[in-house]
């Protein structure tokens, strides 16, 4: 997970590729706007990119740009598809309400607000809100690892009430069995703001360089072939992905 903070506009990196892995990029301030379209603040860029791709051409940002970037690794079976890319508007996002919170669900499911987003592997991804002295009961499947990032406010969280602030970041480990497994939280005097990632643990081991995902060193070598190539198609002339 990648935490950029701008704080002048103008131009951000440069092209770049991926292969093997999705490049899940939530806007949490502040505008990107590449060949690929424009992000706004909410907004999300859900980047597979399979078997290649090349990513951020010609890439500028606003002043007060923040972003969270999570790369995510595809299954062996996954990893050689076909590259896509998803953009999902904050405001087209199912919403779950309930006395003093509120959930955009951006992938995958809480209670009954499911996101239609295409994953690889099943994610949850959710930007929740709690009122002062409010508390949820997140349902999430036990198999998943989860990861909850504070963004503002105060949050206990969890059976032992773990006290989260700003900044800090809270982990939770799967649980044995199949099923749904708990995980409460509560927001202290001034409320709560925090983002929920949660997926399936993949358990399998890769060989990793730079922005490359793979099985072996000779499929890595075989991925820096072909970009150099020139056989990576590039982000900004895909036709974002429709969710199902």
């Amino acid at each position: 997970m990648a935490d950029d903070q701008i704080t002048a506009p103008g131009a951000f990196g440069e092209a770049h590729p991926h292969a093997g892995l999705e490049t899940v990029t939530f806007m949490l301030s502040g505008t990107m706007a590449d060949k690929g379209g424009r992000l706004a603040e909410g907004d999300v860029e859900w980047m597979t990119a399979g078997s290649g791709i090349v990513h951020s051409e010609d890439a500028t940002v606003s002043a007060g740009l923040r972003l969270l970037q999570l790369w995510l690794v595809l299954p062996e079976r996954q990893r050689t598809m076909e590259p896509r890319v998803q953009i999902l508007r904050r405001e087209a996002m199912p919403v779950l309400r309930r006395e003093g919170v509120t959930a955009t669900v951006y992938s995958g499911r809480l209670e009954d607000a499911a996101a239609p987003t295409l994953n690889a592997v099943p994610v949850t991804l959710a930007d929740i809100r709690l009122a002062p002295g409010a508390r949820y009961e997140l349902a999430l499947p036990a198999s998943h690892n989860g990861v909850l990032v504070v963004v503002d406010g105060t949050l206990a969280a969890g059976e032992a009430a773990t006290s989260l602030t700003v900044g800090a970041v809270g982990w939770t480990s799967p649980h044995p069995g199949d099923g749904a497994s708990a995980l409460m939280l509560a927001a202290g005097r001034e409320g709560a703001r925090v983002l929920l990632y949660s997926g399936e643990p993949q358990r399998i081991e890769v060989a990793a360089r730079g922005p490359f995902i793979a099985g072996s060193k000779e499929e890595l070598d075989r991925l820096f072939a072909a970009y150099r190539r020139g056989g990576f198609p590039k982000a900004g002339n895909l036709r974002p992905a429709a969710p199902a």
